[in-house]
């Protein structure tokens, strides 16, 4: 095996363990000195110096990682703060969202509370989101403004998205938000920047671009051309997604390569008209260099993105090599670029973008032997389709797995749907929307043109795939899967692709291996250790719970939820959760009460996981509408508990029980469900959803089943539930409580908090501790926190 591939797969297995385990904190370098001093005594060996190559990058890499978050005092001090603070700094770059909102990175010097500066380490690099969006601000700008600054943070969930990381990756320090760019005061305007200048070009354009057509198909072509692709609306995204087109219309290496070699066949007609430039170099050494300041101005019109600059320094790297004639093996040059990449910022390997653009390309190549000559014989027709197939089958296998773990969507239409698409976009809406940036500055009238034609090819291919997903069983399904499962389906892709390069029968005995580790890893989970677990998610300011026994049994209770319809909690934490805790169904889902913060997390999990009851403390009449709407759509039946105790017979491990204390003067809050259960040895939890007083003493006067060593404080730790009450009568051994950081409520209360302290019970909070598992264990209950990828 070639040591370039050892040498990638020791730095990618090395940062892959780095958030679960990382070695000794030694110095990084003595490591590397030492292993590499090994491998130079010892190359002759060449086993002994792969495996030594190995170790040097494997621990080299795994102690990188920390590095990428530097611990800075300044950040923890504002942080801490919680509370709106002026800060001022330089523009460096602005970019448009969805729902006419944007972002501006701004390198930020100084930051004041009350006429008091913070002194700070070194510049801020902060990201600035706007509520509206505005095309005023420009790269240079100096702004002031007052917003709460944030530390990037994690919920503390499994298997949600390293948002904290994605931004380290960037350099971004800290967060903050303004409603509107009325509220921010520029202070000074550099003009003789470049960057202003191509983002002021870029506004231009894409200003002229929405007042040629309508806004739905303007931002499909801003989207391509220009590389704004946070801007179509999240139903077009969705429709994209669940097509499989969704990487037509993010600018990549897939454009850069097209404009690559549209630029090169326009110029390669030319170039072989003149004899003495024949003569004097052939076109394949010259032409790929005079492309590269062409491509070059792309990437910055489009944002610097990092996919397109990863794009073009492939395509530099090509164009340096045919110049001096040296070929390289396609794999080696794609395993080089993304060894180095990792060097440069080593969390690159959590980004999406990165993960399926090598993926992608990776595949492609492997299935070369496949469709470089499949079909050869056949007339143009038939081979180019049959190619075109190949291809797009080979990336979309091998990007297969990465679009499991990042975006839990498999969407097999997309085979179809690229095999017409592609061509459309590459060959038909690309070039004429590139055309209409070429001459928009000397004929706007020519580019406006152009322009339109790209929309509305673009618009015609946003139809085809409405088409293909409104087909029966066509409209991609939504898979959470636990990280044995993803294993199974990355071992059963690796085979597959490896397959084109291997004998018949060695590709028979690889095949088979794989599918037989892969069904034993997808049908055989782990078994539950514990009799009982109680995990208590964090999601933010809401509740959501998941009861489990070592029965396989499963009850959700509760799903969280924001105000907000930007974070659907239960798409975005709860799912993955549940599939990265190995749940695919539930016996029943319980709404305690139907509140927007245990209620609205609750529509995608019941949209998505087979469940086979829901219980209320309501009539049905009386849910919100989203939760009618999908109980109808799935069919799932609605029990409704009767008043008072009433026993759950299907429970395997102990004795469940659920109390509905609605009476005609509660509220919602006083008519939430509470569940008791009872294990063996008087072990037992009680769940008080969000009772206040006159809940809390409704459920003391109608009697508990039994005593309770695990309590959840009722209504998120509220000195108005009388909890005082609870814990004196219960004597609880451990609390929990749900609740968001830094919530503007101040829960718990400071008095709840107190008063268990004063008792010497333990208390534990999502929002210091994040996700929560209570495991019952011979010792009693034992409560650990997810931390690092596991419950520690």
């Amino acid at each position: 095996m070639q040591p370039l591939f050892i040498a990638l797969f020791a730095t990618i297995a090395g940062l892959a363990l780095a958030p679960i385990y990382t070695l000794p904190h030694f110095p990084g370098w003595l490591f590397a000195t030492f292993f590499a001093v090994l491998f130079l005594l010892l190359r002759k060996y060449n086993s002994v110096a792969l495996v030594l190559l190995f170790l040097c990058l494997f621990v080299f890499s795994n102690l990188r990682y920390p590095l990428q978050f530097p611990s800075r005092q300044d950040i923890v001090r504002i942080d801490k703060l919680a509370r709106k603070v002026t800060l001022t700094g330089t523009v460096t770059d602005i970019r448009q969202l969805t729902e006419n909102r944007s972002w501006i990175e701004l390198l930020v010097d100084g930051v004041v509370r009350k006429d008091q500066p913070i002194a700070l380490e070194s510049p801020l690099r902060v990201r600035l989101y706007l509520g509206e969006g505005t095309d005023q601000l420009f790269p240079g700008d100096v702004l002031r403004c007052k917003s709460r600054m944030r530390k990037p943070r994690l919920f503390g969930t499994p298997g949600e998205f390293g948002w904290p990381r994605y931004l380290a990756s960037q350099h971004i320090d800290m967060t903050a938000w303004v409603k509107s760019p009325e509220k921010i005061e520029v202070l000074e305007r550099r003009d003789m920047l470049p960057e202003r200048t191509m983002v002021q070009w870029r506004s231009q354009i894409a200003t002229s671009i929405l007042g040629l057509m309508p806004e739905d198909r303007a931002n499909l072509v801003r989207a391509l051309v220009l590389g704004e692709g946070r801007i179509i609306p999240d139903p077009v995204r969705e429709i994209l997604a669940r097509s499989g087109i969704s990487h037509l219309f993010a600018i990549s290496g897939l454009h850069l390569g097209m404009i690559a070699l549209l630029g090169y066949r326009l110029l390669f007609s030319f170039y072989r008209r003149s004899p003495r430039l024949l003569n004097w170099r052939p076109p394949q050494k010259i032409l790929p260099l005079v492309l590269l300041p062409l491509l070059f101005g792309y990437l910055l019109l489009t944002g610097d993105a990092v996919s397109t600059r990863r794009a073009f320094t492939l395509a530099f790297m090509g164009a340096v090599f045919l110049c001096w004639r040296y070929y390289v093996n396609p794999l080696l040059l794609l395993a080089s670029l993304a060894l180095l990449s990792l060097q440069i910022n080593p969390l690159l390997l959590w980004q999406a973008g990165w993960q399926l653009s090598f993926a992608g390309a990776a595949g492609i190549l492997l299935w070369r032997p496949l469709w470089q000559n499949r079909g050869s014989n056949f007339p143009l027709c038939l081979r180019y389709p049959l190619q075109l197939f190949l291809v797009t089958f080979a990336a979309m296998l091998a990007t297969l797995p990465l679009v499991l773990l990042n975006f839990h969507l498999f969407a097999p239409v997309g085979i179809v749907a690229n095999l017409i698409c592609v061509p459309m976009i590459t060959l038909l809406a690309l070039p004429v929307g590139f055309s209409g940036l070429l001459f928009y500055p000397l004929f706007p009238q020519l580019a406006g043109l152009l322009l339109q034609l790209c929309g509305l090819l673009l618009e015609f291919v946003l139809s085809l795939a409405s088409w293909f997903i409104a087909l029966p069983g066509s409209g991609g399904t939504y898979l959470f899967l636990s990280h044995r499962q993803y294993l199974a389906v990355g071992l059963i892709v690796l085979s597959l692709l490896l397959a084109a390069r291997l004998t018949k029968q060695a590709t028979v005995r690889v095949v088979t291996a794989s599918f037989i580790a892969a069904g034993l890893l997808w049908q055989f989970p782990l078994p539950q250790a514990f009799p009982v677990a109680l995990t208590m998610f964090s999601v933010g300011q809401g509740e959501s719970m998941l009861l489990q026994n070592n029965g396989g049994q499963a009850i959700l209770i509760d799903g969280g939820g924001f105000y907000s319809d930007r974070f659907d909690v239960g798409e975005r934490l709860l799912a993955p959760a549940l599939g990265r805790l190995g749940v695919t169904g539930f016996n029943a889902v319980v709404l305690t009460h139907d509140d927007l913060d245990h209620r609205k997390g609750l529509v995608f999990v019941l949209e998505h996981f087979p469940v086979e009851e829901f219980w209320i403390g309501n009539s049905f009449s009386e849910l919100h509408y989203s939760l009618q709407n999908v109980l109808l759509k799935k069919e799932i039946p609605v029990k409704v508990i009767p008043p008072g105790w009433n026993e759950i017979p299907f429970w395997a491990s102990g004795e469940l029980n659920i109390f509905n204390g609605t009476t005609a003067e509660s509220n919602k809050n006083n008519s939430s469900l509470v569940i008791h259960l009872n294990h063996q040895r008087d072990e037992s939890l009680l769940l008080t959803g969000d009772l206040e007083e006159s809940g809390v003493l409704n459920l003391l006067a109608a009697g508990l089943p039994g005593t309770a060593s695990l309590l959840k404080l009722p209504h998120h730790g509220s000195r108005f539930s009388a909890a005082d009450r609870l814990i004196d009568q219960l004597v609880p051994e451990v609390c929990l409580v749900s609740s968001g950081y830094q919530n503007r409520y101040h829960l718990p209360a400071r008095q709840v908090v107190d008063y268990l302290q004063e008792r010497n019970i333990p208390l534990y909070r999502t929002d210091l501790s994040g996700t929560l598992q209570a495991q019952l264990s011979e010792k009693g209950w034992q409560v650990k926190q997810w931390q690092r990828g596991i419950f520690r």
